[in-house]
């Protein structure tokens, strides 16, 4: 973007046109020095890396190992420490969290992941201001709004929190709002 003039510059292309990923959001690494991005394509399963120079967006991890019971692991929310050594990524379709490792980007590694539970579908991520917590909600779009919707999708209409440690998760099941 050329914000002054509220124009487009530049325009980067997610996975295979003729398939898109179908991506959420795009989060910046804080203090990348090549101002590079990291996205998610929820429709594609896989994370990318994009970088705002080239003007490229390159697949880095595929989740399909987190699929589950024939349903896509669908990877949408994006959340990073300050220090741009860790990401969070929620996944819809499998229910669970996962923390990656992003110190080398092009190699993102998978740190820890937590298990939400049955039904869940985690939608909302939230990191505490200290960094030692996520807060996690479930999806709930159009569920009781007349006319439906494009989107209904349920979820267990529960909000988790976990605990973040520098290499772990860990679900606080003390922590129980329905």
């Amino acid at each position: 973007w050329d914000l002054a003039s509220r124009a487009i510059t530049k325009t980067i292309v997610v996975g295979d046109p003729a398939h898109p990923a179908g991506t959420m959001e795009v989060k910046l690494i804080p203090r990348d020095r090549r101002q590079r991005a990291f996205t998610a394509g929820m429709i594609d399963g896989k994370l990318y890396l994009v970088d705002t120079r080239d003007g490229t967006a390159t697949a880095v991890f595929d989740f399909e190992a987190f699929a589950t019971g024939g349903v896509p692991a669908m990877p949408q929310l994006l959340v990073m420490k300050r220090e741009g050594t860790r990401l969070f990524v929620t996944l819809n379709g499998a229910g669970k969290v996962v923390m990656f490792d992003i110190e080398q980007p092009r190699r993102p590694r998978p740190l820890s992941v937590v298990n939400l539970g049955a039904d869940s579908g985690p939608h909302y991520l939230r990191l505490t201001d200290d960094e030692r917590r996520l807060v996690v909600s479930d999806y709930f779009l159009v569920e009781d709004l007349a006319p439906g919707g494009i989107v209904n999708v349920e979820g267990d209409h529960r909000i988790h929190v976990i605990d973040v440690g520098h290499n772990r998760m860990e679900r606080d099941r003390r922590f129980d709002v329905d």
